[in-house]
């Protein structure tokens, strides 16, 4: 990190060196886990357990979303170091710089959004529905698991459009030399009118980023709360079995995992947006820091899942063997070659 002495010049800002060494590895490793990921619900390993349909389509939301993330998160680098150095037009670079942040800010959003759905699904899988609320939500799950995955793909196209539609009213303002004063001004008036619908948007992005915080928060606390008494009276009653317990143990230690990586780096990413667009201190100009939050973010997600997910993990048990078996027989025929 870069700090200068005196406020008028204050700056924080990560430096590119620091950017490459910690994306670059993070970003490679995540991509080729979550290929093995697909490979695994693709491809599933003899006598691993099938997922129901509901889990695959979370999942792979999870997985589809890692992956677009550290792609991007690549080719910023790509983008940083080398398409700078073309003669190109710095407007368009500028433009493309923009747009990519926005879908990694809006990937990540419905990364979360697929993780809170999918602690919900394992929540009713285990727990027996007592309520009446839960059950309705227990029979009713697949319904409304689909009916928010929409809505937040609806919201992520719409995001998307009016950032796109900015980024095309300022491109279009900045490059319109020698016009005549009527267009500059018509040009003008549509790049205010599509700042405030931008404002509005990244203020509406970042309630949506505080409302799923609160309810990650609250429903991650409440699901573990009620496992953990679930698996402690299932224990008291002398019913429950070892294969339950360490499901529930796994269960838990992933929500909560995935809670606090979620809290941490919404944090770092709700104060570095406020800071950017409302602080007079010039903090992370050229967005290092947030994309670096991102990129942390979908690999803590990509690493819990191989852990938490049976499936992943007997892929992982699976390739292991072939691996081993593999080496073996080289052995074998290097050393009958020797003798």
């Amino acid at each position: 990190m870069s700090l200068n002495n005196t406020w008028d010049d204050f700056y924080i800002v990560m430096r590119a060196e620091t950017f490459i060494s910690v994306n670059v590895p993070l970003s490679a490793v995540g991509i080729l886990l979550n290929m093995f990921f697909v490979f695994c619900m693709v491809f599933p390993p003899q006598g691993a357990e099938q997922l129901k349909k509901l889990l695959k389509v979370l999942l792979g939301s999870l997985v589809g979303c890692n992956m677009i993330i550290h792609f991007c998160c690549l080719f910023i680098v790509f983008y940083e170091f080398i398409l700078w150095k073309i003669d190109l037009d710095w407007d368009i670079l500028f433009v493309m710089s923009d747009l990519i942040l926005n879908v990694m800010m809006y990937t990540m959003m419905t990364s979360v959004c697929s993780c809170h759905w999918k602690n919900m699904f394992y929540f009713c899988q285990i727990v027996p529905p007592q309520h009446s609320f839960f059950i309705w939500f227990k029979r009713n799950i697949r319904a409304v698991i689909y009916s928010a995955l929409i809505l937040n793909a609806i919201f992520y196209v719409f995001g998307m459009l009016v950032e796109i539609a900015y980024e095309i009213v300022k491109l279009d303002f900045y490059t319109a030399s020698n016009s005549s004063s009527e267009l500059e001004d018509a040009l003008w008036n549509s790049l205010q009118i599509s700042r405030r619908i931008k404002l509005a948007n990244f203020w509406t992005r970042l309630v949506f980023f505080l409302l799923s915080l609160c309810v990650m928060l609250t429903s991650s606390f409440a699901t573990v709360l009620y496992l953990w008494r679930h698996m402690k009276n299932v224990e008291e009653s002398g019913v429950s079995s070892p294969r339950l317990q360490r499901q529930i143990k796994v269960i838990i230690t992933g929500i909560t995992v995935q809670a606090l990586l979620h809290f941490l780096c919404s944090d770092g990413i709700l104060i570095d947006e406020i800071m950017v667009k409302y602080s007079s201190v010039d903090l992370d100009w050229n967005g290092y820091i947030l994309y670096t939050f991102i990129s942390l973010y979908s690999f803590g997600t990509t690493i819990n899942m191989g852990v938490s997910q049976s499936l992943f993990r007997q892929g992982v048990v699976h390739v292991c063997q072939k691996l081993c078996k593999t080496l073996g027989y080289l052995f074998h025929c290097i050393n009958k070659c020797i003798q």
